[in-house]
């Protein structure tokens, strides 16, 4: 996957991965990019959760990659808080960037920065589980597949945002026909390295989540659907608004078109689902 800061040169105030020492260049078991935006000391206890939540699974070969890229201008204080708990934790890999795109910017900056033989991809305000991480990597480690994520049977984010989420997945279906996934957006999504190294990711906006699922299917990846719950988040409104609502639609038919002239599925291969 090409590193889409490798153009930009970082400011001062910028950084990716740390330099590494020779004893470093082993890759870790397991990468944890975490998608940080806005979210300053919140973030912190929900570290400090799945880090046990990781150490009681007997999970010690990780690091956690922390994206806390900004607009410039905006006052967020996300990237002076990563940098800090990266100065105190050798774990963690800090992604501070001025931001050239939205969510799907984040998230290939942080797994372009991301080294593990498994990469696990999760938001970082609080409304999925850590403890989910965990429960796919297990799945992942298994060996029976390519790719895990999980599907919301509960949620406690509003009728509002349950109407939205449901129509999305609809829309998407329709226009992705045989498309096996259900929940798109859900994370964590964990991916084995090889299956990461394969997929092509362009999307710099909403529709992330939805590239994602599409690779999976392009790439004929043996995959795990395991139930979870989703909950409310009590420090901040969604960034999804009307507007971005328009975006998503506006990428899922250009992904439209662009898997019919361009980037067919090789099947609609098979996957598995544990419920």
């Amino acid at each position: 996957m090409k590193d889409p800061t490798q153009t930009s040169g970082p400011s001062s105030r910028e950084s990716r991965t740390p330099e590494r020492t020779e004893k470093d260049t082993r890759r870790p078991a397991l990468s944890v990019v975490v998608l940080c935006y806005r979210s300053e000391e919140r973030i912190i206890p929900y570290l400090q959760q799945m880090e046990k939540e990781l150490s009681a699974e007997g999970v010690t070969d990780e690091e956690l990659v922390l994206v806390g890229n900004y607009v410039r201008g905006s006052g967020d204080r996300t990237p002076d808080v990563i940098r800090k708990l990266a100065e105190k934790n050798p774990k963690i890999v800090p992604v501070t960037l001025e931001k050239q795109g939205m969510m799907g910017w984040d998230v290939m900056t942080g797994l372009a920065a991301a080294r593990g033989e498994a990469v696990a991809l999760i938001d970082g305000d609080g409304q999925m589980p850590s403890s989910d991480i965990t429960r796919l990597y297990r799945v992942l480690r298994s060996g029976e597949v390519d790719f895990a994520k999980t599907f919301r049977v509960k949620r406690f984010d509003g009728t509002s945002r349950r109407v939205v989420s449901r129509c999305y997945n609809v829309i998407f279906h329709l226009l992705f026909p045989g498309t096996p996934f259900r929940d798109i957006n859900s994370k964590p999504k964990l991916i084995a390295r090889r299956a990461l190294e394969q997929m092509h990711l362009t999307c710099k906006g909403w529709f992330s989540d939805g590239e994602i699922m599409l690779e999976v299917r392009r790439l004929n990846l043996s995959f795990a659907d395991v139930p979870t719950v989703f909950h409310e988040n009590e420090w901040r409104a969604s960034f999804v608004s009307a507007w971005t609502a328009l975006e998503i639609l506006g990428y899922m038919l250009l992904y439209r078109l662009k898997y019919w002239f361009g980037r067919r599925p090789q099947t609609n291969g098979p996957g598995t689902s544990t419920s």
